[in-house]
């Protein structure tokens, strides 16, 4: 995937697991499409956290996730988190201005209807956060 973007975009487009990402206030947005939800529970949180280091001020932020209640696998023997949306506000904790997620229908790989969370953010900039 990473070989595609760097072709269509013209620029170098790098491979890096969540728990390396280390370079504060550097990224505008983030978009995690279908990738958080594979991150172990124990953890998302300091994940998240990583990322919203990463974004500058004002960042925007995106990620879904299939929703759910407790951790496990799928009938194709993947692994998720499963959050709801309680869980799944908490793990984010503070320093976001903008926090909202949406619940919606939709499919996964293994053809079976599924929940789906949307997460949309923005970092704050220091002079707002919400808890």
């Amino acid at each position: 995937m990473a070989e595609h973007a760097s072709a269509r975009l013209g620029i170098p487009a790098a491979v890096l697991p969540f728990a390396q990402i280390n370079a504060p206030d550097t990224y505008d947005g983030v978009w995690a499409n279908a990738c958080l939800l594979h991150v172990p529970r124990l953890d998302l949180a300091d994940i998240l956290q990583r990322i919203q280091r990463a974004l500058k001020p004002k960042g925007i932020f995106y990620a879904s996730y299939r929703a759910g209640h407790a951790e496990g696998f799928d009938g194709l023997g993947r692994y998720y988190n499963y959050p709801d949306q309680d869980w799944l506000r908490a793990s984010y904790g503070r320093g976001w201005s903008l926090l909202e997620t949406i619940a919606q229908q939709g499919g996964g790989y293994d053809g079976l209807p599924t929940p789906w969370l949307h997460v949309f953010a923005q970092k704050a900039d220091g002079a707002e956060e919400i808890v």
